[in-house]
């Protein structure tokens, strides 16, 4: 089917998380300069009530501009759960008005909620897979995975990609206090209990060894609990949700980046921190292998085993060289295979299957421009 423009439906571009991540870096890369684009918001953080009307905007959002717009390919990035019952709506408005949608699968505990469904729910999930002219999955780990889920489903991998910061950018900070840095969303299926305790392991060799939780979430005020049982006042910080600046303040202070997750995707905080040229300790979920070989541009450890967490925070704290080398290839690895510039050709590759060209030189804007600007996002 032939389209001319991209709908493309997500959530708010300035809350939280990996998704609005993506779009950003997307928007950065010119992404909304080469093609016609829409974006429609259906989520924004906040209460019960907020959400409600974000999504009710959303959907008569998403309706209305299906029948505006010229042919529109309808592009939905979704994670799991409340995320994914939304844009199921997305999707049947899509079907509804007989256009092509690609979901865009960025929840790290996708299967999880699909194991957690009941049978008829499991048929819905697998039905908006299967009705999905594409499919698109951060690594091979997760292809396999949503095949497994819904066999009949066209799914490929479009990976996560983040922008090299210069290079005049990458001098540590100077400070008196190493640090390590968890930067995500404050939760169970993160490790970041784990990481408090194996951290606790290590701090009697490390005196002025600090850990930084940059994130916030359900188990925000347990960590912090779990901080002070651990006696680990002083030692400890959570600074809640780091907006760009202090992002690019946090990755460029710290000393190694820690992410001790359960499951995963693709995560955009470990593509960021390696992009910064930090040492990284991570564990061997999700995509995660795809990104780090292990001793080669980071340590890899198996989820839940605080005592080699515990080593391998330890072994980088003690040896610079170590780091060094590690953090330089780090880099390497996000120039040479998660180019933000490669992610952004390959997605206009994807769009060029629906018949949607890239605008010619003269006629695209003289400057960026992020996403067209909605009546839902007003």
């Amino acid at each position: 089917m032939s389209c001319h423009t991209v709908l493309m439906v997500g959530t708010d571009p300035a809350g939280m998380g990996g998704i609005r991540t993506v779009v950003e870096g997307y928007a950065a890369a010119g992404l909304f300069d080469e093609i016609d684009c829409t974006y429609v918001t259906t989520h924004r953080p906040g209460s019960h009530w907020t959400k409600v009307r974000a999504a009710l905007s959303g959907w008569s959002g998403v309706a209305l501009r299906l029948a505006m717009l010229d042919s529109p390919l309808v592009h939905v990035h979704l994670s799991s759960r409340a995320s994914f019952w939304r844009k199921s709506v997305v999707c049947l408005l899509a079907r509804l008005a007989r256009r092509p949608y690609l979901l865009h699968v960025h929840g790290s505990e996708f299967a999880q909620f699909y194991e957690e469904c009941s049978p008829l729910a499991r048929r819905i999930v697998r039905r908006v897979l299967a009705g999905a002219t594409l499919v698109l999955a951060l690594s091979e780990a997760w292809r396999a995975t949503l095949a497994r889920i819904s066999p009949q489903a066209r799914v490929e991998v479009l990976t996560n990609a983040v922008p090299l910061p210069p290079l005049a950018d990458l001098q540590r900070v100077a400070s008196g206090e190493p640090t390590l840095l968890f930067l995500g969303e404050m939760a169970r299926h993160k490790g970041i209990f784990e990481l408090a305790r194996a951290f606790a392991q290590v701090t009697g060799r490390f005196p002025t060894l600090k850990l930084v939780y940059g994130g916030t979430g359900r188990a925000l005020e347990e960590i912090r609990q779990l901080g002070a049982q651990l006696e680990l006042d002083g030692r400890m910080e959570c600074i809640g949700w780091l907006e760009s600046q202090r992002k690019r303040a946090a990755l460029a202070g710290a000393t190694i980046f820690v992410l001790p997750s359960y499951v995963e995707g693709m995560p955009m905080a470990l593509l960021e921190a390696m992009s910064w040229g930090l040492p990284v300790v991570a564990t061997a979920v999700g995509g995660v292998p795809e990104i780090i070989t292990h001793e080669v541009d980071g340590l890899l450890v198996a989820p839940g085993e605080i005592a080699a967490l515990a080593a391998a925070i330890a072994r980088l704290a003690s040896d610079a060289r170590l780091r060094e080398r590690l953090g330089r290839a780090a880099r390497e690895t996000i120039a040479t295979r998660f180019s933000l510039n490669a992610a952004v050709e390959r997605l206009l590759q994807i769009y060029r299957r629906f018949g949607i060209e890239p605008r010619a030189a003269a006629t695209r804007p003289k400057r960026a421009v992020c996403l067209k600007a909605t009546a839902e996002q007003k």
